[in-house]
């Protein structure tokens, strides 16, 4: 168990910063950076889950064996990011026309609900 008191003002100063970084978000939203949107949201969204991992939690108070699980868990939560946006940028590389192998032209079609 953390042996350290933590002081309030140490949360204040922690929801101060999340409210600042909540305000950058919105602010980011209105910027047109391109395909770097994503980019800049996710590394703001990092920020504050490292921010409540290590304060609102107190990871940052803990003995090393709750900084290993607590750390094993964040790297977990990118590698399924990860994942999941390499899923959604790569979907329409193949369309619904599409070539074969042999030259031969493909085309998808779906069938017509009933």
């Amino acid at each position: 168990m953390p042996t350290e008191t933590v002081q309030p003002k140490t949360y204040l100063k922690t929801f101060a910063l999340l409210m600042a970084l909540l305000a950058l978000t919105v602010g980011a939203n209105f910027i047109n950076l391109g395909p770097f949107n994503v980019a800049v949201a996710m590394l703001i969204s990092v920020a504050k889950a490292a921010l409540i991992l290590l304060f609102f939690m107190e990871v940052r108070y803990s003995p090393p064996l709750v900084w290993l699980f607590a750390t094993a868990g964040f790297v977990w939560l990118v590698l399924m990011l990860v994942i999941m946006l390499s899923d959604y940028y790569t979907r329409n590389w193949i369309g619904p026309d599409w070539r074969d192998a042999t030259g031969g032209r493909n085309h998808v079609e779906f069938a017509k609900p009933r």
